[in-house]
């Protein structure tokens, strides 16, 4: 039995059969063809209290093997012929029965029983009583009549030494340990049964496709489990059960459908609607920007649209590359910077700044420049211009913009417009204050001279209840128990206390704000942190402080404690101007010097070319005109969608989700010397500061 009990072993993984201790310690001594009476008509000789205590005990410990079987300790040929029919009607028995739990001992279990003697470090421990001794009196040998007074007679049990691989040391019972395997292999075969192999691989091609907010992230699982769900097709029905018990064991992918993942791939395995499904999981994945994503296709709709691009002579059109000065008409530049070697040498205010490469500024040197609206700078100041410079300033990067063009000029225009031109701005959103827009869309206000707002939660594990305070220096402290300043004006107008209860309810993030609707009558110090009224699993928050326009971003990643506070910064108001003292180190802000397109924030860049968007070239005027401020060694990296759905013509829109996946996944070919540089929309109010070269120079700030 010890040898068999091995081969089990050296397996990994041990179950218990669903046949309980009883019935088979009753199969045991019904299986005997002889068993004769020992003491008693009540006592045989194979009815052992040490035996019955260990076959109730370990007699139903299976292993499964490799085609999926299970092994029982009975499948050997015992030496003796008076206990083979006994391991025959035993292993038929346990073979024909489902897998109840695994099977492990707990080294405190061990320790309480009669076994033997047990330390931690032990390689094997002993589960049951191997053998035992008695002498019997004259009155037990003459009561009995088989044995012999004074006689020491030894008896033989059932015992096995079980690999301390199978001993849990932990403190937790053995019933919440296999609670946990139970529950894991249900999952796993529920997984297996719902979720087709066809799904999984419909997953991962909306993940390449772009369809699934944060897809990537879940990519592994996804690979992972497809072996998985491949092979259980051919597994045989019986043994269904078996394979999942065994594939489940301390297997990381058990739970997979419980995931988030997995949760998408049993709504689609299902026969939930494709669009519905990939918009339930963007929802669940990033409740403020679940639109983002790219709409899923099918293969069917990839193959009809891939005939119609061939036979309609589009296939060259989609081969885009970025573009240069030299593929431009010239007609279409405004301004191609043309400053030479000889300079005027007109005395102004601003000649004291040095060269711009170098030289950082703060907004409130161009306070008293000259401001004029588009129109203006383009057709009654820019013609008169040498050379332009453009002040970079960091919530620009969402205005950074690309121009992309055909490889082949000739190939068959795409676009609603005359030409094969397009354009695309900064595409992954940094600058955006998601954060704001969270605020904003609950009703808090946005629009005031000073603003703190807060925003946590964003996980489900963290339920607990954070508080955005200011302290007023001096006076007054703005917090949920004092909502309104009646010195400064200031406002907590969201108050959040049951974080998962609001995203449940409500379907919006987990926001707090206090905001300033207008400047305070004196000046006022106001200390700005986040307090853990509740700790319920906290893990950690983001913070957004803005004032005059410039925003400044932090993120606290760490937990708080129960009644913590984390200061996040202390703004001053002081002769009218707002500074800022930072306690967190803040991610973005305009104190914090970054790179946008290989170019730094604070600084003039050299304007290298302007020009209107390929929309408005020529006699064309087709939606809304951009206007474009190509800098000088701004650079892309390459990571350019060669077109946007909304500017194809009419025939290609058709095919809009194809596409759409196209434009995700055909890059353009980068070059050197792009067209790279700040956008903006006429439509959309924005500014930019320049200085201006030519007979006289000045520093400008155009509006739009």
């Amino acid at each position: 039995m010890q040898v068999q009990f091995d081969v089990i072993q050296r397996t990994g993984q041990l179950f218990r059969s669903s046949v309980s201790g009883k019935k088979i310690w009753e199969k045991y001594l019904e299986s005997f063809n002889d068993d004769p009476i020992f003491r008693d008509p009540a006592s045989s000789i194979h009815n052992c209290n040490h035996c019955n205590n260990f076959i109730r005990r370990y007699g139903n410990i299976i292993a499964i093997d490799d085609n999926n079987n299970v092994i029982t300790l009975f499948d050997f040929i015992p030496g003796t012929e008076e206990y083979q029919s006994t391991a025959v009607k035993l292993s038929k028995l346990l073979r024909e029965a489902p897998i109840q739990d695994v099977f492990f001992e707990t080294f405190e279990e061990l320790k309480a029983l009669p076994y033997e003697s047990c330390k931690k470090d032990q390689a094997t421990y002993k589960l049951g009583i191997d053998k035992n001794v008695k002498r019997y009196t004259q009155t037990e040998a003459e009561q009995y009549g088989v044995v012999t007074a004074n006689q020491v007679y030894t008896f033989e049990h059932m015992s096995l030494y079980l690999d301390k691989d199978f001993v849990k040391r932990n403190k937790g019972s053995i019933e919440s340990i296999q609670a946990d395997y139970r529950d894991a292999k249900n999952v796993f075969k529920r997984g297996m049964d719902e979720i087709s192999v066809d799904t999984l691989y419909l997953i991962k091609d909306l993940i390449n496709q772009g369809s699934l907010l944060d897809g990537t992230a879940h990519l592994s699982k996804i690979n992972a489990i497809i072996p998985y769900a491949e092979f259980y097709q051919n597994v045989l029905e019986k043994n269904f059960d078996n394979w999942c018990w065994k594939n489940s064991f301390d297997n990381p992918l058990a739970k997979f459908r419980n995931t988030l993942i997995g949760v998408l791939c049993s709504e689609l395995s299902q026969g939930m609607e494709l669009n519905k499904a990939c918009l339930n999981w963007n929802k669940r994945v990033d409740p403020a920007n679940y639109m983002k994503a790219t709409a899923p296709i099918t293969e069917k709709q990839i193959k009809e649209a891939k005939v119609f691009v061939d036979e309609n002579g589009y296939t060259a059109s989609f081969n885009r590359r970025l573009a240069t000065v030299d593929d431009i008409i010239a007609n279409e530049i405004l301004h191609l910077n043309s400053e030479g070697g000889n300079k005027q040498k007109d005395v102004h205010l601003f000649d004291a700044v040095k060269p711009s490469k170098s030289t950082r500024h703060k907004l409130n040197e161009f306070d008293q420049v000259e401001e004029v609206d588009i129109n203006t700078f383009m057709y009654s100041i820019l013609p008169t211009c040498t050379s332009v410079e453009a002040f970079i300033e960091n919530n620009h990067e969402d205005n950074m913009v690309t121009l992309t063009t055909a490889k082949d000029p000739e190939s068959k225009k795409i676009f609603k417009w005359d030409n094969n031109f397009s354009w695309t701005f900064n595409g992954n959103l940094a600058g955006k204050s998601m954060i704001k827009d969270a605020v904003a869309s609950q009703g808090g206000k946005v629009d005031g001279v000073l603003r703190f707002s807060i925003m946590w939660a964003d996980d489900t594990r963290d339920d607990s209840d954070l508080d955005a305070h200011c302290e007023e220096q001096p006076g007054n402290h703005i917090y949920y128990g004092n909502k309104v300043s009646h010195e400064t004006g200031g406002n907590l107008d969201i108050d959040i206390i049951n974080p998962q209860a609001h995203k449940r309810d409500y379907k919006k993030e987990v926001v707090e704000n206090i905001t300033y609707p207008q400047f305070p009558e004196k000046d006022t110090k106001f200390e700005f942190y986040v307090k853990n009224y509740s700790n319920r699993n906290s893990q950690g928050f983001k913070a957004e402080i803005e004032f005059m326009g410039v925003q400044f971003q932090y993120e606290y990643p760490r937990g708080l404690s129960h009644k913590q506070d984390v200061k996040v910064a202390k703004v001053t108001y002081k002769d009218g101007e707002f500074t800022i003292q930072h306690y967190l180190q803040p991610t973005e802000g305009f104190g914090v010097e970054k790179e946008i397109y290989g170019l730094k924030t604070g600084q003039f860049h050299k304007v290298k070319l302007v020009s209107l968007s390929p929309n408005h070239w020529g006699e064309n005027e087709v939606g809304n005109k951009y206007y474009f401020f190509f800098l000088e060694n701004a650079q892309s990296g390459g990571n350019i969608r060669s077109f946007h759905n909304e500017n194809l013509k009419g025939d290609l829109i058709v095919h809009r989700k194809v596409m759409e996946v196209l434009a995700n996944t055909t890059m353009v070919d980068s070059v050197t010397n792009e067209l790279s540089g700040l956008g903006f929309n006429s439509t959309v109010r924005d500014e930019v500061i320049l200085k201006l070269g030519g007979s006289h120079k000045r520093v400008v700030r155009v509006t739009f």
